[in-house]
């Protein structure tokens, strides 16, 4: 099935971080891929040491989007487009059987990753026992439609609105 979570609250990644240790723990293979997430964050330090589970994302830092040239655009796009790949090709030979694409509904929108092969990757995951997790903010109508499970995180109150940064080790 295909879960979705989705939102402008803190709470994302770290539902999708939990969905992964749960799997893992009960002998799955996941795969954690991150999209559009440049800085090394504390979760991955801890998902990398998990023999069940394997981390891709790129190798590569690139600065926000907004601040990006056309031709590191094009780059990311192309990286992403390989993570991609690289998801479909483990599903598919079963390497791994639970995968999660964090952040996957930002890349989409700012158009960097071919939808029509984020859509086949996410087809591996229907009537079968594979499991992928969506996770970001305004996710296109394409994946809502598409998803089994829906949770929508809400921002109620959040310290960066007073002018607090992401701290290591709860934002990031």
């Amino acid at each position: 099935m295909i879960q979705l979570y989705c939102g402008d609250g803190k709470g994302k990644t770290t539902a999708a971080v939990g969905a992964a240790v749960r799997a893992a723990g009960r002998g799955r293979f996941v795969l954690f891929a991150q999209f559009m997430k440049g800085q090394e964050s504390g979760e991955l330090f801890l998902l990398r040491n998990l023999d069940q589970i394997r981390v891709l994302r790129s190798d590569c830092v690139f600065p926000f989007y907004r601040d990006m040239t056309k031709g590191q655009k094009k780059e990311l796009r192309r990286r992403h487009d390989r993570m991609l790949e690289e998801i479909g090709r483990a599903l598919s030979e079963k390497e791994a059987d639970f995968a999660v694409l964090d952040e996957i509904t930002h890349a989409c929108r700012l158009e960097m990753v071919d939808m029509r092969l984020l859509e086949q990757v996410l087809d591996l995951g229907k009537g079968t026992e594979r499991e992928i997790v969506l996770t970001g903010r305004r996710p296109p109508p394409r994946l809502v439609e598409i998803s089994d499970y829906i949770s929508e995180i809400e921002n109620i109150r959040h310290p960066f609105a007073q002018g607090i940064c992401a701290r290591v080790g709860v934002e990031r």
